[in-house]
């Protein structure tokens, strides 16, 4: 191909040819895996909830401000079993267990859709409760949202299942 060229000439260009086919190569393959492992946004109703940001932070604020927390069976454990787990929460309001329309737990990992979950767990006489099945070993991400007259009350922190 570069046969009429100057030797060191010649090496050049194989290299630069050889690099541009690599380039183009994995070009080829970065977009193939970026279509075989394709993630759609977190929420199909990410718009809307973008709208209503700025509310759902002052609803928060407001219902911290009136004395509301979530409380788990899992806040003071270190490693949760891996497998079925039980997890009661209650909701409190200043130091008494207050009732409230539902409660729902979403399992989720960082920067993936690809196995978030969610949990709706049954009243009881204290609060919720209900069994999560936990068949991935790791740190996930927990949220628990309770939803009070309307509005939505949560509560985020980590668990290691092992």
């Amino acid at each position: 191909m570069f046969k009429e060229l100057h030797p060191s000439l010649r090496n050049a260009m194989y290299v630069v040819l050889f690099s541009f086919t690599a380039l183009v190569a994995a070009t080829f393959y970065t977009i193939r895996l970026t279509y075989k492992n394709f993630e759609p946004v977190m929420d199909k109703n990410y718009y809307e909830i973008g709208l209503n940001y700025e509310k759902a932070i002052e609803n928060q604020k407001e219902l911290l401000k009136q004395g509301y927390v979530l409380k788990s069976n899992w806040d003071n454990l270190n490693l949760i079993p891996f497998g079925e787990s039980e997890i009661s929460v209650q909701l409190e309001k200043a130091g008494t267990i207050t009732a409230a329309k539902s409660m729902v737990v979403y399992l989720e990992r960082n920067a993936t859709t690809k196995n978030t979950v969610h949990y709706n767990l049954k009243p009881n006489a204290n609060g919720f409760s209900g069994k999560i099945p936990l068949l991935e070993k790791g740190t996930w991400n927990l949220r628990l949202v309770a939803d009070i007259d309307g509005k939505s009350f949560e509560r985020e922190g980590k668990i290691s299942v092992r």
